[in-house]
Order: C-alpha cells, then sequence, then structure tokens
C-alpha cells in the first residue's frame, strides 16, 4: 500500500516535470484591446486576433527589454522542468529518490514567472512611464498572465507538494 502510493507521488511529480515543459509552448501573457487579443510566447511569438473582424495575424517581438528577461526565464523552466523529470524518472526507476533536486525544480518553477511578472512590471512602469502593468484601469486595458503562468505556479506547487510527502514518508 505504502509503495503504490510513493509511486503515485513519483507519478505526479512526473507530470510536474511535463507541466513545465509545455507551458513553454504556451502563450506567457496577454493582451485584450478594444479590437484584438494579442498572445505573446516566452521566444517572442506573437499571435493577434481581431476580435471584431476574425483576422488572424502573427509576428515576432522584437522588444528586447520584454524579449531578454522572457527567454531567461523560458531556459529557467527548462532547467526546472528537467530537474523534476530526471529525479521522477530515477525514482520510478529505481527507488532511489533525490529530494533536493526536485524541491529546487519546483522552487524554481514557482519563482520564475513570479519574478518575470515583476520585471516586466518595472520595465514597463519605470522604463516607459506606464501607470500599470498588470492589470486595468478603467476602460484602459493592459497585460494578464496567461496559460503558461498558471502551468507554471501548478507544477511548482505540485512538485514541492509531492517531494514533502514522499520526504515525510521516508522519514
Amino acid at each position: 500500500m505504502v509503495n503504490n502510493i510513493m509511486r503515485i507521488q513519483k507519478i505526479i511529480l512526473l507530470s510536474s516535470g511535463v507541466l513545465g515543459l509545455i507551458s513553454v509552448f504556451t502563450p506567457v501573457i496577454f493582451h485584450v484591446s478594444p479590437n484584438y487579443l494579442y498572445q505573446f510566447w516566452s521566444w517572442g511569438f506573437t499571435l493577434t486576433i481581431g476580435l471584431s473582424s476574425g483576422e488572424v495575424g502573427d509576428t515576432y517581438n522584437t522588444e528586447l527589454e520584454f524579449l531578454i528577461p522572457a527567454l531567461f526565464s523560458m531556459i529557467l523552466i527548462l532547467l526546472s522542468s528537467g530537474l523534476i523529470l530526471k529525479s521522477s524518472l530515477k525514482g520510478l526507476r529505481e527507488d532511489d529518490f533525490n529530494i533536493k533536486s526536485s524541491i529546487i525544480g519546483g522552487i524554481m518553477m514557482i519563482a520564475t514567472p513570479l519574478l518575470l511578472m515583476v520585471i516586466w512590471h518595472f520595465i514597463y512602469t519605470l522604463g516607459r512611464g506606464y501607470p500599470i502593468f498588470w492589470g486595468s484601469i478603467g476602460n484602459e486595458n493592459y497585460y494578464w498572465p496567461s496559460f503558461s503562468f498558471l502551468l507554471q505556479l501548478l507544477a511548482g506547487g505540485f512538485t514541492l507538494l509531492s517531494s514533502l510527502m514522499i520526504k515525510a514518508k521516508n522519514k
């Protein structure tokens, strides 16, 4: 019974690593203007959807002050997903679980999108002089975290929870 619970927790860890990888391939933020929906990926791809016209277009974001932190965060997410996947696969195969690497991966998975949000907020408010980056003020629309942020937070939370449960069971 205990081995089955440990195996399920290690599968949850494996799933968390996969969720982290999937988050790299989903939009990180979106922006809704009166006529368009803009979706932005970490590597610079931008998808534009016309809300009233239905037109669809794509471009690449070349604003380096936004692109460089996004690319750096994408590398950190890939690294943390790799740590989580490596420890969970080793734990499933050999029953030798490295708790430290999965906890470090989980903390990185949670900290990276939060750090990216703070960096982008300061670039937008201090660098460009706008009052706010996240959320909205009145009728003005600003940027909102998208699916990628949520997946990263979810994957990091599942990783930490499963790792701590496995650590508690091993004592």
